[in-house]
């Protein structure tokens, strides 16, 4: 069964026969300095070498491999793992996700293309599905929201009463928008009053270890925003995983706007699936204290995981992929990865068959 490869050692990773091979570095990495200081070292030299132990690993394994270490590659790499069809995603130092090694697509459909670009270019056609997301999203998180309420009480339930009530009116009035940044603003207000109540779900012994009053990027200022940015990370790497499984084009996007150098699709569908997949393995693993606040180090203004915090979060996110759920409309068990899958494929259709087979948003059931 092929599953993804995470990769934390430095080195050197190549080809070896018809297999894969790291040959792993003695010492740890260093980070780069900034590009305009006297200091600076990024001038694209290894900061280690690769002189330790070789570790193989079977190509047949692999459906994708995460880069977090410093890892030098060929081109006879890239050409095997092109044909073997296994993307690569790659880390920096801080975990930040910085890029993706995509191999040709192995499923092309020059029909589904120009559908996929009718429908960004037809206002109507665009609006009706990034409605779809925004609704999906929201529904979801509604019913992380729903599975902590009767756990509180007092101030906690009330606040978590109002921002119910403002949820279901922003989404109830979502037929009403008339613009993608509408829909975005009522997106990111929405979750704005959805992560004030984070603490109150976490409890007030774990929120004394992780403050949290609100959502900030680029960099994250404290050890909750760096559980957040490497989780939607990850999420938005297994949504592209799944879109290179299709002959959807990850480039054309409908909720946000197509642009250079990224997969905007996947940050569509990504939206969907974050309150399951990223949000609720954050609260499992800071309330069985998996992650401590010694999985966090402050660098350059802003707070991010260590290695070590990086595995476990990894090792968590790899078996929540794996887990299943009994799926309602195919009445058997599939994985929450296939979950995301099934998403690609519903919205094949509906680009393929608007009328017939319009995109309904993934509606958690459980």
């Amino acid at each position: 069964m092929k599953k993804p490869h995470y990769l934390f050692s430095s080195g050197r990773l190549q080809r070896q026969h018809n297999t894969l091979m790291l040959q792993r570095a003695t010492e740890e990495p260093t980070p780069d300095l900034p590009d305009d200081g006297p200091e600076a070292t990024n001038d694209g030299l290894p900061t280690v070498a690769a002189d330790g132990k070789k570790v193989p690993f079977a190509v047949e394994t692999v459906d994708s491999l995460y880069v977090f270490g410093e890892v030098d590659i060929n081109t006879k790499l890239i050409t095997f793992l092109g044909q073997q069809g296994i993307p690569a995603f790659f880390f920096d130092y801080y975990g930040y996700y910085t890029a993706t090694l995509y191999p040709r697509e192995a499923q092309l459909s020059g029909r589904l293309h120009i559908d996929q670009a009718r429908h960004y270019l037809s206002p109507k056609r665009r609006l009706l599905l990034a409605r779809a997301f925004v609704e999906s999203a929201l529904f979801n998180i509604e019913r992380v929201i729903k599975y902590y309420q009767p756990r509180l009480e007092g101030d906690a339930k009330a606040a978590v009463g109002i921002t119910l009530a403002d949820l279901t009116r922003d989404r109830d009035a979502l037929p009403l928008t008339t613009d993608i940044l509408t829909l975005m603003a009522v997106e990111g207000r929405i979750r704005s009053r959805y992560y004030q109540l984070w603490p109150y779900f976490l409890g007030p012994e774990v929120s004394a270890r992780f403050p949290f009053t609100k959502r900030e990027r680029q960099p994250p200022s404290n050890e909750l925003n760096a559980l957040i940015s490497f989780g939607n990370s990850l999420c938005y790497t297994a949504v592209l995983r799944q879109i290179y499984r299709t002959a959807l084009d990850p480039t054309i996007a409908f909720l946000h706007e197509p642009g250079d150098r990224r997969f905007s699709l996947s940050l569509d569908l990504a939206e969907v699936f974050k309150p399951l997949l990223v949000d609720r393995m954050i609260f499992r693993l800071l309330k069985t204290g998996e992650i401590q606040p010694k999985h966090f180090s402050a660098h350059l203004g802003g707070c991010y995981l260590t290695e070590a915090g990086r595995k476990i979060v990894v090792t968590h996110w790899d078996e929540r992929l794996s887990q299943t759920v009994e799926h309602r409309g195919l009445k058997k068990r599939v994985s929450y990865e296939r979950l995301i899958r099934l998403e690609c494929y519903k919205l094949v259709r509906h680009l393929c068959d608007p009328v017939g087979e319009p995109y309904q948003g993934f509606h958690m059931w459980w």
